[in-house]
């Protein structure tokens, strides 16, 4: 899990490029959020077994977690 800290920091990263690029944090998040689903969705098996890897906090996993277990699995 991440702590409270890791994820605002995410979250300030995710706003300030939003704001660099001219989009709303909305547009990002949903171009991320189709981005992330895509590859969750990859039905190859290499692929699914690091998915089951991620141990995200609720039934989804934010943006703010997945860019965090890229981060560290990369």
């Amino acid at each position: 899990m991440y702590t409270k800290k890791q994820i605002e920091g995410v979250s300030e990263i995710i706003k300030r490029i939003a704001r660099e690029n001219h989009i709303t944090e909305a547009e990002l998040r949903t171009y991320m959020k189709e981005a992330m689903e895509s590859g969750r969705n990859n039905p190859d098996p290499l692929v699914q077994a690091e998915w089951a890897g991620f141990d995200y906090a609720g039934d989804e996993p934010t943006i703010e977690e997945f860019i965090l277990w890229v981060s560290e699995t990369c």
